[in-house]
């Protein structure tokens, strides 16, 4: 992912060698998502995501984590069947609970929105049984603040006959 942030990378060479080698590398990375397991490429952009956030070294780098993040948000749908929706939703947690919601920079902003967003697919998809997927994160030592409430404002948005209270269970 590294190597795709290089700045001019496609400038390199009289013959454009760097404009191949960045659409190579590019490919690569889209091959990766779309052909690896798709829980661990969930944990392991949640992870970098969380690692690199506030990198000044590589200011670059969250954004293009989070525009992997998005790609797959795409395919959601497709490919929720392989998901190991409780890892997804425990990365998500502790993605969270990484950030300061009280001083969020830009790329925590971003962050969020895609968090929302993914979210937002998996109970569209997973429905009212995304309440059993979650108690991995209930039962997770750092208490959640954010989560639990986006599932019950997303299933309440679906379905508003069955409203989801505080406890998850229908009112």
């Amino acid at each position: 992912m590294t190597r795709l942030l290089i700045d001019n990378l496609d400038k390199l060479g009289d013959e454009k060698e760097g404009e191949f080698i960045l659409k190579n590398l590019n490919g690569s990375m889209l091959r990766c998502l779309e052909n690896c397991n798709k829980t661990s490429i969930f944990c392991v952009l949640f992870n970098l995501l969380r690692r690199y956030k506030n990198n000044d070294a590589q200011p670059k780098l969250p954004g293009l984590i989070i525009k992997c993040l998005l790609k797959l948000s795409k395919i959601l749908e497709k490919v929720i069947s392989e998901l190991e929706i409780e890892r997804v939703l425990l990365v998500i947690h502790l993605y969270l609970i990484s950030i300061d919601h009280e001083k969020k920079t830009s790329n925590d902003d971003m962050g969020i929105r895609i968090v929302k967003t993914l979210v937002h697919e998996m109970v569209k998809i997973k429905q009212h049984s995304i309440l059993e997927s979650y108690k991995v994160v209930e039962n997770h030592e750092a208490e959640d603040k954010h989560l639990h409430r986006w599932i019950k404002i997303i299933l309440n948005t679906l379905d508003p006959s069955a409203m989801v209270d505080n406890e998850g269970s229908g009112s």
